[in-house]
């Protein structure tokens, strides 16, 4: 009986161990300069770039409007998603993306309802 419950612990720890990996190679992928489009958000807001870096072992990153940076609050990547936190005009916006192919593809929830964004690789 021990020993089945050591292999079932060992197995549960090597899956998490390579769902752990896959996490930290998707990040990788991310790292980079992006041109966003979102055609329906206010006019200020239609485009810009998205700049991810690492910072050690963790995600960071911003926005450019306009020529203005505004850094993200919080990164998360979790289950293919990546969700990050930005603070805009009062208000906090946060988009939850997919990376799809080549770009990134997601909404971000705002004051004024959800608005499509998509993101390629600049």
């Amino acid at each position: 009986m021990k020993m089945s419950r050591l292999i079932l612990t060992g197995i549960i720890l090597f899956g998490l161990f390579f769902k752990a990996e896959a996490a930290t190679l998707d990040v990788k992928k991310l790292v980079g300069k992006w041109e966003y489009s979102a055609p329906t958000a206010p006019s200020n807001y239609t485009s810009g770039q998205i700049i991810f870096r690492m910072d050690g072992n963790k995600l960071k990153g911003e926005l450019v409007i306009e020529g203005q940076k505004v850094d993200f609050s919080e990164i998360t990547v979790t289950d293919e998603v990546i969700s990050a936190t930005v603070f805009l005009e009062g208000a906090t916006v946060v988009t939850k993306f997919k990376l799809i192919g080549e770009a990134l593809e997601g909404k971000a929830d705002t004051p004024d309802g959800l608005i499509p964004v998509k993101a390629v690789r600049k």
